[in-house]
């Protein structure tokens, strides 16, 4: 049963109306998802419904079912609807009056795990990381005045420690094993670990890479961003942990992000799902972001009470 979409295995194949669909939304256009599917192959699948202007991406990932509250481990196969990059955007465009027909399209799957949406599905859900999102619109200095006090006591010794650190923008090209290697670190440290990245994502990929170096030109740190229009992303970033304590590495890296937004004359800057402590010093605003489970032969029930095991408690 396909309440009306056709599916395909490859984002080459994908009709006009795809980006149509797709509008502004960048990480889900036929092009991007072409590239995806070179430097991150994961059985990828494309769902289209023409009639009511509903487009979907899954791919298939081997997941920890606790990997978000828990540090046991149950890994399982699952079909997840998300961009196969770990970044805070939805894997599908659907229109308000039209999300009951994209639940009821789940609901044919045996089992589908639905990330990073705004909790408006007519699905089982909880609570999963939150994105954090500066809106900029006043100047540099007028962000840091608006901010707690102990806030700006703490950006003000990151900012001193600032002296020691050279950042720079990194050819691609010169991304090295050094590099990935602090972005392995990151990942293993991380909550809520899907799927992970490897070398060619940071080589290939159509954005910038920044790296951070201290005053004996050790490599402490990268960070890679990407602008749209006037947006700007934070997309993925390496840092080694002993020597963020001696400089404030990640602080000064969030704060120098910062400034490369307004440098680009945005106005919003996208910082990602962890950290959050951090990224709410620099007066990020947490935008609240939830999962579901869809299922033709598990009861809703149930899928309530596994996403009660899966999902990450909210943070008050």
């Amino acid at each position: 049963m396909n309440l009306g979409f056709k599916v395909y295995d490859s984002a080459k194949n994908l009709p006009d109306i795809w980006d149509k669909i797709a509008a502004e939304k960048s990480f889900i256009k036929r092009d991007f998802l072409i590239f995806l599917e070179e430097i991150n192959y994961c059985n990828q699948s494309y769902h289209i419904n023409e009639e009511a202007n509903i487009i979907i991406v899954s791919y298939k990932l081997k997941l920890d079912l606790l990997t978000f509250s828990s540090k046991l481990k149950l890994d399982f196969n699952i079909r997840v609807v998300g961009i196969p990059l770990s970044i805070a955007c939805e894997g599908f465009v659907c229109a308000e009056d039209k999300k009951d027909a994209l639940s009821m399209y789940l609901k044919t799957f045996p089992l589908v795990l639905v990330l990073n949406t705004d909790g408006m599905l007519p699905l089982a859900k909880a609570h999963t990381l939150a994105s954090y999102i500066m809106e900029l619109q006043n100047d540099f200095d007028l962000i840091f005045a608006g901010l707690k006090s102990r806030y700006r006591r703490r950006l003000r010794r990151a900012i001193t420690k600032s002296k020691y650190l050279k950042i720079s923008e990194l050819p691609k090209n010169n991304f090295k094993s050094d590099h990935y290697a602090l972005y392995e670190q990151v990942y293993e440290r991380s909550e809520g670990r899907l799927e992970k990245l490897n070398m060619e994502y940071f080589l290939k990929m159509d954005a910038k890479i920044y790296e951070i170096k201290g005053r004996e030109d050790e490599l402490l740190a990268f960070f890679q961003i990407k602008q749209i229009d006037k947006e700007m992303v934070f997309l993925f970033c390496g840092v080694d942990k002993e020597s963020n304590k001696k400089y404030d590495t990640y602080l000064n890296m969030l704060i120098y992000i910062l400034k490369l937004a307004y440098a680009g004359h945005c106005r919003r800057l996208h910082l990602g799902q962890t950290c959050g402590y951090s990224k709410s010093r620099l007066g990020a605003e947490k935008d609240e972001k939830y999962m579901h489970l869809a299922s033709c032969i598990i009861p809703d029930f149930i899928c309530k009470i596994l996403l009660n095991i899966l999902g990450k408690r909210r943070e008050e």
